[in-house]
């Protein structure tokens, strides 16, 4: 067929309706669709976005895992934390109860426990925590009973039995003390407390092998228990007079959690060991962490002492005897007397006192008699004209 490649086809004249109705078709649907426009296209007033903050629920993960890798410290902020924010999480106060334990805060320990208790009087672990700062208190009669509360509500609470045990080492009850360690790791041979509670019924028998044995065991169970450590050195210490020994695991309490508790342990001991001048160091380092912690304060006065630094073991030996109040021994009071009697200059008025204090613990301390003594040459040889 032949194409035409020139022609074209009229075009057909069209109405005013038939040009513009798609315009119009826009401007009708457009007026339809902003009366009946979704709530998403309504102007919104931009308010500013709140700061994101940590929930409890994070804190409290947070918390356990710094537990799990010895950062003692910042798990005791975290779960106070927790306890603010949730005051009604028993399991909160529970641990903030062990933690302080930990620490050897007796006091705060069994506020948190009687705060878990206030939430559920019949909570075992919070009865158990309580049972253990009483023990530690030495109120042994509460301890027991709240012990034994905890054990009708769970027979098969390891935790609990464990404490028992060691109400009852307290009290010298060894027999039942062993035979509630034996029932605690039947439950769980795992649980930290009932070997712990092993090797300080061992320390009271006199057997600080099996004691260092118990205590191994624990340790073994977890590292980052910095108080196992703390055991170990007073085992080599106290029990066989290792301070070699003694020295090496208070230093890894002090790796595991540096504080004026474990620094003061291995201060002490170095200066018992003879090694006053680490002493000292060791001991500066604890009282700057909490200058009113009263060990640390006075045995860095002892330390001074015997590097012949009278002067700051003056200052430092009375604090330190005003802060340890009722332990005060024996050899802190005659020795702050020598203190005054030594410095320059000396000074027996400031020495007597201590002296005769050091005389009432024991009328015949040797260092406070020849204390005195050398004040009253002192003061005939001042007397002669």
């Amino acid at each position: 067929m032949y194409l035409d490649r020139d022609y074209k086809p009229k075009r057909r004249r069209r109405g005013l309706f038939e040009r513009f109705w798609p315009i119009l078709l826009l401007i009708v649907v457009g007026i339809i669709f902003y009366e009946t426009r979704p709530v998403w296209l309504a102007p919104r007033q931009i308010l500013p976005t709140p700061t994101p903050t940590l929930s409890s629920v994070s804190v409290q993960v947070a918390a356990q895992a710094a537990m799990k890798t010895g950062d003692y410290a910042r798990a005791m902020d975290a779960f106070r934390e927790v306890t603010e924010v949730q005051p009604n999480n028993i399991d909160a106060w529970v641990t903030l109860s062990r933690l302080e334990m930990l620490d050897l805060n007796i006091a705060a320990a069994k506020e948190a426990a009687l705060q878990a208790l206030a939430l559920d009087p019949k909570n075992a672990d919070a009865l158990t925590a309580l049972a253990r700062a009483e023990d530690w208190l030495g109120d042994f009669d509460a301890a027991l009973n709240h012990a034994l509360d905890a054990l009708e509500v769970d027979a098969e609470n390891a935790e609990t039995l464990a404490v028992l045990a060691e109400i009852y080492t307290d009290v010298g009850n060894f027999e039942i003390a062993s035979d509630y360690i034996g029932q605690a790791l039947a439950i769980d041979p795992q649980n930290v407390l009932a070997h712990r509670s092993r090797a300080y019924l061992r320390e009271r028998r006199s057997d600080y092998d099996g004691a260092l044995e118990a205590i191994a065991e624990a340790i073994t169970l977890d590292p980052y228990r910095w108080d196992l450590y703390m055991e170990k050195g007073r085992y080599y210490r106290v029990g066989k007079l290792d301070y070699p020994n003694a020295i090496a695991a208070y230093r890894q309490a002090v790796d595991v959690h540096s504080s004026p508790v474990t620094l003061d342990a291995l201060g002490d001991t170095l200066f018992n060991s003879g090694d006053y001048l680490q002493a000292v160091r060791v001991l500066r380092d604890a009282v700057e962490m909490d200058p009113n912690y009263g060990p640390a304060v006075v045995h860095l006065g002892m330390a001074l002492y015997y590097r012949r630094n009278y002067e700051d073991a003056v200052i430092n030996l009375e604090k330190g005897i005003n802060l340890v109040g009722n332990s005060v021994r024996e050899e802190y009071l005659y020795t702050a007397g020598l203190a005054h009697v030594y410095k320059e200059p000396q000074d027996c008025a400031a020495a007597e006192p201590w002296l005769r204090k050091a005389l009432e613990l024991n009328p015949a301390s040797e260092p406070a008699l020849n204390g005195l003594s050398l004040c009253s040459a002192q003061q005939n040889r001042n007397a002669i004209p």
